[in-house]
C-alpha cells in the first residue's frame, strides 16, 4: 500500500513514499524468491538493486515510530511490516524508473526548496542546517546524501502522477451523458450538481487510466526478492 509509510511515520513524515492513489495497493510483476549470493540486496526491480541496508534502515524507522506511539510490535506485526515496507520500496523503484523514462527531472533548486519548507527542519520559521542534520542523524539514521536522493525520487514521482492526471479531462457532452445515465435520464439538477459531478467523474477517469497503466507496467516488471534465509517476507 503506497500510503503505508505515511501512516506509520507521522513524526518523520518527510521521507514517505508519494502514492499515486490514496490508500491503494498496487502489486507489480512476478516475485521470485531466493539467492544466497545476494545477501547485500533486499530485492531487484528489473535488475535495479534495493540494498538490504536501505530496506533495513527504513524498516527500523517504521518500528521506532510505532514504539514511540505506544503501538505494539509483536511477531505478527513485524512480519507484516517487513512485507509492506519492501513492497513500498519496490513500488517506489518502479515509479522512479517510469519518471525517468518520461524525462522528468528535479533541479537542485526544487530539491532545496522542498527540504527547506519542512517545519521539522526550521527554527523560528526559517530553515536551520543544524536542525536538519540533527533530525537526519538522531531520528532518521541516514545521511544527507541518502535523504536528498530519496526526496528527489519522490518529487519526480509526484510530478509523473500530476503529468498523467492533468491530461485527463471531462468534456461537457460527456458530463451530460454520464449525468443522464446516473439520474435515470433526468437533468433537473444538472446545473446545481455540475461542478461536483464533473469533479467526481474526472476522479473516476483518472483512477481508470492509472489502473490500466499499472496493468501495462505489471507486464514488464520483473522482481526478485532475496530475503529468504535472513528475513521472513
Amino acid at each position: 500500500m503506497m500510503s503505508f509509510l505515511r501512516k506509520h511515520m507521522k513524526v518523520i513524515f518527510l521521507i514517505t513514499i508519494v502514492g499515486f492513489l490514496s490508500g491503494a495497493f498496487i502489486g507489480f510483476g512476478s516475485y521470485f524468491f531466493g539467492g544466497a549470493a545476494n545477501a547485500d540486496t533486499a530485492a531487484e526491480v528489473n535488475g535495479e538493486k534495493i540494498p538490504y541496508r536501505r530496506y533495513n534502515a527504513m524498516l527500523n524507522r517504521v518500528i521506532d515510530n510505532m514504539r514511540r506511539n505506544k503501538e505494539e510490535v509483536n511477531e505478527s506485526t513485524m512480519n507484516r511490516l517487513k512485507q509492506e515496507v519492501l513492497q513500498d520500496m519496490i513500488q517506489e523503484e518502479v515509479f522512479w524508473k517510469e519518471a525517468r523514462k518520461y524525462g522528468i527531472s528535479v533541479s537542485d533548486q526544487e530539491l532545496a526548496a522542498d527540504i527547506q519548507n519542512y517545519p521539522a527542519f526550521q527554527r523560528g520559521g526559517r530553515f536551520d542546517p543544524q536542525a536538519y542534520a540533527q533530525i537526519l542523524y538522531q531520528m532518521l539514521h541516514t545521511t544527507a546524501q541518502e535523504f536528498e536522493l530519496s526526496r528527489r525520487r519522490q518529487i519526480a514521482i509526484a510530478k509523473l502522477r500530476q503529468l498523467i492526471a492533468s491530461s485527463i479531462q471531462v468534456s461537457e457532452p460527456e458530463a451530460k451523458l454520464e449525468y443522464l445515465r446516473a439520474h435515470g435520464g433526468k437533468m433537473t439538477d444538472y446545473d446545481k450538481d455540475h461542478d461536483k459531478f464533473v469533479q467526481n467523474l474526472r476522479q473516476e477517469k483518472v483512477m481508470l487510466v492509472f489502473n490500466e497503466w499499472f496493468k501495462q507496467l505489471n507486464q514488464t516488471v520483473k522482481i526478485r526478492v532475496f530475503l529468504n534465509g535472513r528475513e521472513a517476507v
